[in-house]
């Protein structure tokens, strides 16, 4: 077994499950580290939420993966993209490739994440993520199925069409990890290196509950894509509250929780239907006062 065939093997152990197993102990180093708040009842109310959220998406995967993954593979091959010659990275080091990847995956993520915050419509889909009052390390497992369909397809066709499917598992899995990382209730801002490398500092700006802060930091890793594309904030330690309670969604209810993207896609569509119906009225209704009233008995 070579290198790759050993990096591969252990990417696809280290499964989301298993690093959720490993996020465990992290609220009670924590905690002893002295944020008291870590096993707080606060904070046990969210975990709890999270992992509710996570169990509906297995529901979810077991009983419907296969239509769903038939869908998305009909959409990936109707759109025909084309890709580079396959042995393109033959002489590449795997360790530069793998750090190509991530930077691909990543940029990948940052479009979509930043269509979610900034389309009305794909907005549902995460604010799962962004409801938790309490982020911590089990935030990172707080995503709603639609936005890990989304989020999945995104980068699977940026690798894909870059010829790196054999380190897909290695970029999802380092991603995962420093997203789990980011998540910490901890001050670190990697001082220069913070336009470079999210912190948790960086990504605690993302979840706070501010105008000034809403589609900011949108970056999972390398925080350069949002210096680059104008949406890098982080004026001082974040102060403000997590969440996304005034959107009207719940934080430690996880089946409101789960349910929000239907109900809001409802609202939103019965928004739009009524918006074309007055459209479509309106001319009928400006006709009518332009005709001449008959008053009875002239």
């Amino acid at each position: 077994m070579d290198v790759l065939d050993w990096i591969t093997a252990f990417a696809n152990w280290l499964t989301k499950e298993r690093l959720l197993l490993l996020a465990i102990p992290v609220p009670i180093v924590m905690y002893l580290l002295g944020k008291r708040e870590e096993l707080g009842w606060h904070a046990i109310q969210n975990t709890s939420a999270t992992i509710l959220v996570m169990v509906m998406n297995y529901a979810v995967m077991l009983t419907c993966h296969p239509e769903i993954n038939a869908f998305a593979q009909a959409g990936y091959d109707a759109l025909n993209i084309p890709r580079l010659p396959a042995d393109f990275w033959a002489t590449t080091p795997l360790w530069a490739t793998s750090i190509l990847a991530l930077a691909a995956k990543d940029l990948a993520d940052y479009t979509i994440h930043r269509l979610m915050h900034s389309t009305r419509w794909l907005w549902p889909a995460h604010a799962a993520h962004h409801s938790d009052t309490h982020v911590n390390v089990f935030t990172t497992f707080r995503v709603h199925y639609f936005e890990v369909m989304l989020m999945s397809f995104t980068y699977i066709i940026m690798l894909t069409w870059l010829q790196m499917p054999e380190v897909i598992p290695i970029a999802t899995t380092l991603s995962l990890a420093h997203n789990m990382y980011v998540h910490l209730d901890v001050g670190w801002t990697h001082g220069p290196l913070r336009y470079v490398i999210a912190s948790p500092a960086f990504h605690r700006w993302h979840h706070a509950d501010a105008p000034e802060a809403y589609g900011k930091n949108l970056a999972n890793i390398f925080s350069f894509y949002d210096v680059i594309f104008g949406t890098y904030y982080m004026p001082r330690r974040c102060d403000k509250p997590m969440g996304a309670l005034s959107s009207g969604i719940e934080d430690k209810n996880p089946i409101l929780i789960w349910l929000y993207p239907f109900r809001e896609w409802a609202r939103l569509l019965h928004e739009t239907a009524r918006g074309i119906l007055a459209r479509r009225a309106a001319p009928h209704a400006a006709a009518a006062e332009e005709r001449p009233r008959v008053i009875p008995g002239e």
